[in-house]
């Protein structure tokens, strides 16, 4: 049993050098070291992982603080109503007024594909929809699920909804 222990803390002992080790190449690799200096290096640098503390250096390792992922850019969710002519809009907005539910309105009157789906266009980054549309869903100044619009594009009448907006 007590070889087993001693074969065991050897082992770990092994692993927490290597590990320390693995983090100062990293962090060597990091700083522009070569290869050849890194290994005449080798020595000094163990010695000093050590005194820095042992465990500092294998956190340093694993926590990937230098490569994490970027911030969320500037997308939108919304969702929206495409009806031809205006006089549509005034049907649409009167049942929405009378508090039908968007996605039935979408689904009766809009033109649009997303229709079936609620009006439901998903995540989008700017430049995904015609500049009208998105100047009215990126702007600062259109408020988080309220109702925006008419707005008139190409492809007809646009009742909107932005449900969520990042980076904006």
């Amino acid at each position: 049993q007590r070889q087993l222990n001693d074969e065991t803390m050897t082992a770990t002992a092994k692993f927490l050098l290597l590990s320390a080790f693995a983090a100062l190449s990293a962090s060597c690799f990091v700083e522009g070291f070569s290869v050849p200096q890194l290994q005449s290096a080798a020595p000094r640098a163990s010695a000093s992982a050590l005194r820095m503390g042992l465990f500092d250096g294998i956190s340093k390792a694993f926590s990937n603080e230098e490569y994490s992922a970027p911030p969320e850019g500037i997308k939108a969710t919304a969702r929206h109503i495409l009806v031809k002519d205006a006089g549509q809009v005034d049907v649409v907005m009167e049942r929405l007024r009378d508090g039908a539910p968007f996605a039935e309105v979408a689904r009766e009157f809009s033109t649009c594909p997303s229709g079936s789906s609620g009006g439901s266009l998903g995540s989008f980054s700017p430049g995904t929809m015609v500049k009208a549309f998105d100047e009215v869903i990126f702007d600062k100044e259109t408020n988080i699920g309220e109702l925006m619009g008419p707005v008139q594009t190409q492809f007809g009448y646009h009742l909107i909804v932005v449900d969520k907006r990042t980076g904006v």
